[in-house]
């Protein structure tokens, strides 16, 4: 029989100030969080086991005899509240053991982007601690020992050594507080076993844990739903690429030694030191510095994705001189300096602070959470004494995808783009896909599009692309539409977010199979397309709604806002909307939905000709964005094309000024995963690469990363950037799925200017390998597909082979 956790057992736990609104000074943590440590220990017979489930209330670290053995929660909301199950036998020894945990309680603090505050992506409603476990003969019996919170043996203690600080505090701080951590108030050991905490006091019950389907008449705040994903990627442990002083010079000492332990550095009595660290590519990672003798010292570690230097410096900056000083100056105070990897560079940003104790020996600090960075600034204070750097370290951090796709071609640019946007996604993908890791670590439908598809192809692994489903279902408001990013404190609606999460259900389906989380949420696609019928005009199309009608980071929009959208329809959330309709069709279709799919399908047959004729202009050749215009864009003119609106003329003549035309309003890098889809429907995909100027602008400046726009102002990792990949996957290499789950398989090479490419996409049923070159007037291509899959080979002239699977091959004429 199936054991479910959190069933009429265990119960939350926390200090007793729990239930009082206040603590009182001597009952709480000195800074923004409250936090908390919470200790267990039990006798361990020779050959049990011990699987625990358990979750904690905002963040937790949860260890075993000195262990970490997991970090949570996953990412989610007050009502699907995630717990993880562990498996701690491999940690357990016979005798006497520890089960412990450190819990940040983030509820008392308000998130405030310009000032810092609390994480926007976590959402809390109060500090609590919660596990159950029991011990498991070797036979297979119950030994009898329980070790649930809520029943006697917890113990509990006020947390003073963990502090939280907003020092130089920048545009939109949703990351939450960077910390401050006092070694004295850190008492030794007190993870390990053997530790003495008699003088900790019994934890305070709560309330009693209650899974999500299970809740009737609810006292806990939480639905406790299990986790989704598996844990974060961490290691390999790796050093840093270089090391300079401020102002460019080498550091003093050998820092080749310091992965090895061996002394790098002297500091001597009442100095400050400071060097800069490089690790040689944006990362994100748990950087680890330790000390010896560190008596008296004080240390601040500073993150930054890049450099700055003045404006005014002598060849600056391949980074600086793209930038647009205007934007910089409404959101930095530092607005005379612009991002360079020049070593004479000023590091400035978020930083930690850490005081060890006044202990001998080595000590280190490692962050509770990873950071986003290229560049990290160290800076060292002694007191009375001279203390040693002994070792300096990173441990990368993030989703555990395993990439196995590959690309290559005759282009090595081309090559270079494929290697930057998959870890592009890679350092966008942690418990949750994020827009960027550095400034937000926010989970925003609309990047999600791009680096959830990414994920699949190129892993094979659907697990974060059907949570972020589901946090998007979970995160409507009454009024029907998803909220644009979520988890969140904020609330944020963005209305074309929505649609774009009606093709993340679809992409889900088409790319995994998963036909059961579609299911889950087909209720929600309908409250979605509901929501824009209410705000329609007479003729069907969307028109002045209401929220935040971003569609692109255009320079020329006020915040990204096409001219038009509080006044009336436009080409861009009209024709967004036709192909939710389209895919909301194609869904209903595979979940056995006939009659609604007919009815989705006519609805979205019907508004096509509408845009056309509302949004055409015969003397431009080309759509306005708004009806009657004046103004034309490149988003626009795309979405109409994409969303199947254009007329064979129309594609004809646009194709005459779009996308080249100076006169269009310029979209940023996200307006061109659709640009890049009308190319397709024009017949003009073999141009795609002519338009990746600025992808490969960002390598050439030194980027391994692609940036969230073209004046580069904020971030230099940026999810939504990433998706010139699919374009090598799905268009060069031509592969993608006629079914859900890739059960048919479409191969249908582009040659896009090239004389030969090859590579991996991965589906749940295998990979295909695609091979392909030019011979004289031939293109002979060749591969291999999952067995017993059906698969299409495509040829330029659109010729069609059929294999059932295996290795597929033909030759077609140029």
């Amino acid at each position: 029989m199936s054991y479910y956790p959190f069933v009429q057992r265990s119960a939350w736990i926390w200090s007793s100030e729990a239930t009082h609104a206040v603590p009182a000074p001597s009952a709480a943590s000195p800074s923004h969080y409250q936090v908390r440590r919470f200790r267990r220990t039990f006798d361990l017979p020779a050959g049990a086991s011990l699987k625990v489930h358990v979750t904690g209330d905002s963040r937790y670290l949860f260890y075993c005899n000195g262990a970490v053995v997991q970090r949570g929660p996953a990412k989610g909301d007050v009502n699907h509240h995630f717990y993880e199950s562990c498996d701690l036998t491999p940690w357990l020894r016979p005798g006497r053991n520890v089960i412990a945990a450190l819990v940040l309680d983030m509820s008392r603090v308000a998130h405030r982007p310009h000032f810092l505050g609390a994480p926007c992506s976590v959402m809390t409603y109060a500090g609590g601690f919660l596990l159950e476990g029991e011990i498991v003969a070797s036979a297979g019996a119950a030994a009898g020992e329980r070790l649930d919170t809520g029943l006697p043996g917890w113990r509990v203690a006020v947390d003073r050594a963990h502090r939280f600080q907003n020092d130089d505090t920048r545009f939109e701080g949703y990351l939450g507080y960077f910390e401050h951590r006092v070694d004295s108030e850190l008492p030794a050991g007190w993870t390990e076993p053997d530790f003495d905490d008699s003088g900790w006091a019994e934890a305070t019950t709560l309330y009693a844990a209650e899974r999500y389907e299970n809740r009737r008449d609810p006292t806990s705040p939480y639905g406790l739903v299990p986790r989704i994903i598996p844990s974060l990627e961490e290691g390999p442990t790796a050093g840093f690429a270089d090391a300079f002083v401020p102002g460019g010079a080498p550091p003093e000492g050998d820092w080749t030694q310091l992965s090895q332990g061996r002394v790098a550095v002297t500091i001597p009595a009442h100095a400050t030191w400071r060097v800069i660290l490089d690790v040689g590519e944006i990362t994100t990672a748990y950087p680890s510095l330790t000390l010896r003798d560190a008596a008296g010292a004080k240390v601040r570690i500073t993150y930054a994705e890049a450099l700055r230097l003045p404006w005014d410096t002598a060849g600056a900056s391949l980074l600086g001189q793209r930038q647009s000083l205007a934007n910089l100056a409404s959101h930095f105070a530092d607005e005379s300096t612009g991002w360079t990897f020049d070593r004479r560079g000023k590091i400035s940003g978020w930083s930690d602070v850490w005081e060890p104790a006044s202990v001998s020996g080595d000590t280190t600090f490692e962050p509770l959470h990873w950071r986003a960075f290229r560049y990290v600034g160290i800076e060292i204070s002694t007191g009375e004494n001279a203390i040693e750097l002994v070792g300096l370290s990173q441990r990368f951090a993030a989703y555990p995808y395993e990439t196995t796709a590959a690309f290559s071609s005759d282009d090595a640019q081309l090559d270079k783009i494929f290697k930057a946007g998959v870890r592009t996604m890679r350092l966008c993908s942690h418990e949750t896909f994020e827009d960027c890791p550095h400034y937000e670590q926010m989970q925003y439908a609309g990047d999600t599009m791009i680096t959830s598809k990414l994920g699949m192809l190129t892993s094979g692994d659907s697990r974060l692309t059907k949570q972020a489903v589901l946090h998007f279902d979970w995160s409507r408001l009454s009024e029907g539409l998803t909220q644009a990013r979520y988890p969140s404190r904020l609330v944020q609606n963005i209305p074309s977010w929505s649609l774009h999460w009606i093709t993340c259900v679809r992409d889900l389906v088409m790319c995994a199979g998963d036909l059961d989380t579609a299911r889950a949420v087909w209720p929600g696609i309908g409250s979605v397309l509901a929501w824009f019928r209410r705000h329609t005009d007479a003729d069907g199309l969307p028109e002045k709604l209401p929220f935040w009608n971003i569609t692109d980071w255009c320079p020329w929009w006020p915040r990204g806002v096409v001219p038009g959208a509080d006044t009336g329809p436009v080409a861009i959330i009209s024709a967004q909307y036709i192909t939710a309709l389209d895919e909301a069709a194609e869904i209903a279709r595979w979940l056995g939905e006939s009659k609604e799919s007919v009815a989705l399908q006519a609805e979205a047959d019907r508004l096509r000709p509408i845009l056309h004729q509302r949004f055409w202009s015969e003397e431009q050749g080309l759509y306005f964005d708004r009806p009657g215009g004046p103004e034309v864009s490149q988003y626009g003119n795309a979405w109409a094309v994409a969303c199947g609106a254009a007329t064979p003329e129309a594609k004809a003549r646009l194709m005459a000024r779009f996308p080249t035309d100076e006169t269009l309003a310029p979209g940023s890098f996200f307006c061109w995963h659709i640009a890049f889809r009308a190319l397709r429907a024009c017949g003009q995909y073999d141009r795609m690469p002519e338009f990746l100027g600025p992808w490969h602008e960002s390598i050439a400046a030194g980027l391994d990363t692609f940036v969230e726009e073209n004046s580069y102002w904020r971030s230099l990792c940026h999810a939504w950037s990433a998706h010139p990949v699919l374009e090598l996957l799905q268009g060069v290499l031509g592969v993608t799925p006629e079914a859900p789950g890739f059960a048919k398989i479409r191969v249908a090479p582009q040659r896009c200017g090239l004389g030969r490419a090859e590579g991996r996409v991965c589906t749940p049923r295998g990979a295909v390998e695609v091979s392909w070159r030019e011979e004289g007037d031939r293109m002979i291509v060749s591969g291999h597909g999952p067995v017993d899959t059906p698969l299409t080979l495509v040829g330029l002239d659109g010729s069609e082979h059929a294999f059932s699977g295996g290795a597929f091959s033909a030759t077609f004429k140029l």
